[in-house]
Order: C-alpha cells, then structure tokens, then sequence
C-alpha cells in the first residue's frame, strides 16, 4: 500500500491507497512460443507496447468482456483505456483518494478518486497479458473505498480485498478464465488455477475463497493485528490454518494478513490526516476574528473529534476545548 499525503495552499489532502498488491516478476507458466516468452515492455513506446497486450487479451471471449467494462470505467474518469494503463515496476492497481476543503470551512470535505493500472515491465508477454487481466479485474469491478468514513473497519476491508466483488478472488478466477481461453493446451499443467478448478468443469469462487483463507502458521500473527481492533478470528468463516497457496509478493504474507497488515498501514496515515485537519480547525476556531459560521465548525469539529477519538484512539489530552 502506497500512501502519499501533501497540503497545498488550497490545502488538499491526497492519499494513494494501491488497492491490491502488486505483483512481482514470476513465471508461472512455461511455453515455448517465443513470441509469448520475450519481455512485452520493449524499452521504447510504452503505450504501444501495452496495446499489443490488449490486442491479444480482446482474443479471449472474457478478456473482450473485461475490456469492455474497462473502457466505460475509464470514461467516467474522462480518459481512455490506454489513458489508464502504465507499465511500472510491479502489477498494481493504484487508487488515488483526494480529499478537498478550504481553509475558510476547513469541516467540509469533498472526495475524489482516480484509478490507474500499472503492469509490470519485467514480465514476458504471456504473463503480462494475465496480469492485465488480473488488473482490469480489480479496476472495472471493485468500489472504491473511502478510509475516512466511520464504517470503514478491519474485518470489512479483509474481507472486501480477499472475497469481495473484484477483490483478489474474483482477479484470480478471471485470470484462470482468461489463461485457459488463449492457452488452452497448457493452463492446467502451469499454473495454479487447478486449484479452484471444480468437479463440475467450472472455476469456483468458493474454491477460492477457501484457498485464499489458507494462512497456515500466520494465525497467531493475523490474530494478534485483529485483536488491535477489538475483532477475532471468528469474523471469518473460511480462515484455515492448512498451507497456504496464495501469497501476496506485496508483503510476503497470505493474502488475509497482508491485507490487515495495510489497513494497519492506511489508518496510521488517515489518522495523521484527521489530526492535521483538526489542528486546522483548532487553530481557526482560536484566531482572533469570529465569523458567523465559527459556531457551526465548532458543531462539526465536536463530531469530528467523537469519529476520532472511535477510529484512532485519540489520547485524552487532545480532547476539545470547550
């Protein structure tokens, strides 16, 4: 997770949540087509590089879907597909959450969000082509979150990264479904969709999630982040201590842990945002000039400290002043 803040004179706030984790260089399938072998990234025209990518994705009946779905989520942010994908050092899908107030009504805030896809260079032409889909996934069918709303919680952000609609599941299923779909002869003997492949003939999101929850000798890890927050284990079903299959290169952990291991990671920094944004309203409800609205920001600046104090454990000594 990649958090960046910064305070202009406008004061805008923006926070870069990478939504998923991004994935290192790895081989997971083996063909001897060079074409497929070679590195996709050539060193020269990024974009057209990464239009090759989508040229052979379209070739697969759910990789035409996907793309699809993806250039109508990029038009909502006023771009174009290849206006959205960028080649980088790992596969990730980035989230940029900026949040917005004046200086004159500083307990006003205005949200917005921007999502790209990066791919990464180092990858040969058929796992790139996978993890495209594995990003568009994450990118068409996954709601952004906001971290600043009190709902926001551990348990639900676990769960919304693992098994959630276009969380790492879902990504990892349309990227079975998309490796069989182009490369039928050898899906099964190189990789591990096997895995959440059913006796029906299906990929299986059920499957999936059961595997996904694996986390093996990490349990006592997971338990010690969830208790932090007054959770248990319990909160979710399918959590097994058996081998784990799947784990995020992001963090080197099961997906489950990484994923509490950066919701840890955003609230540290949501949290300092708030106490800046609550210094600044400190600060303007103490100047010595009164406006007539001061009495309001007072009103949202009691609320604001209450969402605090239950989101950061706020110490007592930066309680309001009456």
């Amino acid at each position: 997770m990649k958090i960046v803040i910064f305070l202009t004179a406008t004061l805008l706030i923006q926070t870069t949540f990478a939504r998923q984790f991004s994935r290192e260089a790895r081989e997971l399938f083996n063909d001897q087509e060079k074409s497929l072998t070679d590195l996709w990234f050539s060193g020269g025209d990024e974009k057209e590089d990464l239009m090759k990518l989508v040229k052979v994705l379209v070739k697969s009946k759910t990789g035409k879907l996907l793309l699809f779905k993806a250039k109508k989520k990029a038009a909502l942010q006023g771009k174009t597909l290849l206006d959205v994908l960028n080649a980088g050092e790992g596969s990730i899908t980035d989230t940029t959450l900026v949040r917005r107030f004046s200086p004159s009504r500083p307990d006003r805030v205005v949200y917005e969000a921007h999502s790209k896809v990066v791919i990464n260079r180092d990858l040969n032409m058929k796992n790139a082509i996978l993890d495209l889909a594995h990003e568009l996934t994450h990118f068409t069918m996954r709601d952004t979150f906001n971290p600043y709303e009190s709902h926001f919680t551990a348990d639900q952000f676990v769960m919304s990264t693992v098994e959630g609609k276009g969380g790492e599941v879902d990504a990892f299923l349309i990227e079975c479904k998309v490796l069989r779909e182009l490369f039928p002869s050898s899906w099964k003997k190189h990789s591990n969709c096997e895995y959440v492949y059913d006796q029906n003939g299906k990929f299986s999101k059920e499957l999936g999630i059961q595997y996904f929850y694996k986390i093996g000798p990490f349990m006592e890890q997971f338990r010690a982040g969830l208790n932090r927050y007054n959770l248990d284990t319990q909160e979710f079903s399918s959590l097994s201590e058996e081998t784990p299959i799947f784990i995020s290169s992001a963090y080197g952990l099961p997906y489950p842990v990484a994923a509490l291991k950066e919701y840890q990671a955003i609230m540290d920094r949501v949290c300092q945002n708030d106490r800046k944004r609550l210094d600044i309203i400190k600060a303007k409800l103490n100047a010595p000039e009164r406006a007539p609205a001061d009495l309001s920001i007072r009103n949202n600046y009691k609320d604001i400290i209450t969402q605090y104090n239950k989101r950061c454990f706020l110490p007592a000594d930066v309680a309001l002043n009456p």
